[in-house]
């Protein structure tokens, strides 16, 4: 099993240079501890943040500056909102980060997002078509990196004449791929080519575990072997001396960011899809953590839970730690991620070898 972050950038409003600042450092202590992986969400700005947080709505640009400042850890949007901007731009933006970034370290992490209208709709674009545009978009960003010819294209959403994307990436066949996805159609891709499979930190083991065999069917269908290696999943983790003082540590900064995302309809969805009543005030932290959303306490009690949480989904490749938040301290932040890959990780590497059949091949 391999580790990495999410950075999910919610931190309150200061100023975005702030932000950006503190999740870099995240970025470069992951990289120090020996995570594999930082996602960096693509998060664009809605009418309940202004002057309430701080929002990262080219991630691409953080991880330029990252790579400048770490040495091994690969980085990857999660995730790139494609059905937004014209491909052409979108590959060429791609593949100078592709360059950047050197051998191996960029991951292009692609999906359709929060499903909120107001993105398409202040683009001229609809929501409806979202899906439809997304997958027009990948088949064109794909051909400008693999055409050396100008092209045209005449599709029912992109236009373009005389296309010539440079630089190409890194690779003849691009930077690897990852994709967030609920559509059986992006699944089907993603089997087939051998796309890394992301899922957020909201998502349900009953959830990963079915869209996991849906990918690894088709993944079989096409000649592909069957495996859980490419399946990327998150979770909200912290390490204390305690449960209960990891729940005191998060107390505030939950119940700041769940008055915001409130206003976003985001406790009507925990309700609507988990059954969950989340109160909007400081007692969140509190049901939050009884519904295993977050998974909070000493290395052991973490340990215990991913363990289950590994089992439930039925397996996966890698597992990323969100960061990105104001919890606690810097300091405390620190310390958690550091318990975690010195206590935590050890422990659940070994799970590969213990249940073969879940994480390799089935």
């Amino acid at each position: 099993m391999e580790f990495g972050i999410f950075s999910n950038g919610f931190r309150p409003h200061s100023t975005a240079a702030e932000s950006y600042a503190e999740d870099i450092r995240e970025i470069v202590l992951a990289d120090e501890l020996g995570f594999r992986d930082a996602y960096i969400s693509e998060h664009h700005g809605e009418p309940p943040h202004i002057g309430k947080v701080d929002t990262i709505p080219v991630p691409d640009l953080m991880i330029c500056k990252a790579a400048g400042l770490t040495r091994n850890i690969r980085m990857g949007s999660a995730v790139k909102l494609i059905h937004l901007q014209h491909p052409v731009d979108v590959a060429i933006q791609a593949a100078v980060t592709d360059h950047l970034l050197g051998p191996g370290r960029y991951i292009f992490g692609f999906g359709t997002g929060f499903s909120a209208p107001r993105f398409s709709e202040e683009r001229g674009l609809s929501f409806d078509d979202r899906q439809a545009r997304l997958l027009e978009s990948l088949e064109i960003i794909q051909r400008c990196w693999q055409t050396e010819q100008p092209f045209d294209v005449d599709g029912r959403f992109w236009k373009g004449k005389g296309i010539l994307a440079l630089p190409k990436p890194l690779a003849a066949e691009g930077p690897p791929m990852a994709t967030a996805t609920h559509s059986d159609a992006m699944l089907k891709i993603a089997g087939e080519r051998d796309y890394t499979l992301l899922f957020a930190f909201l998502d349900q083991p009953q959830l990963i575990h079915a869209r996991v065999e849906k990918y690894n069917d088709f993944a079989a269908a096409s000649g592909r072997p069957r495996s859980r290696k490419n399946v990327t999943v998150s979770r909200l983790v912290y390490i204390a001396d305690s449960r209960e003082q990891a729940i005191e540590d998060l107390r505030d900064a939950v119940a700041y960011e769940v008055g915001v995302q409130a206003q976003r309809g985001f406790l009507a969805m925990l309700k609507r899809n988990y059954n969950i009543d989340v109160p909007n005030d400081r007692s969140a932290i509190d049901v939050l953590a009884g519904s295993g959303l977050y998974v909070l306490g000493t290395a052991e009690e973490v340990t215990r839970q991913l363990e289950d949480f590994y089992r439930q989904c039925g397996g996966f490749g890698t597992l990323l730690i969100v960061a990105g938040k104001s919890w606690a301290t810097p300091e405390k932040r620190a310390r958690s991620m550091r318990a975690f890959m010195q206590n935590v990780a050890p422990k659940l590497r070994l799970l590969d070898e213990a249940q073969p059949q879940l994480a390799a091949v089935d």
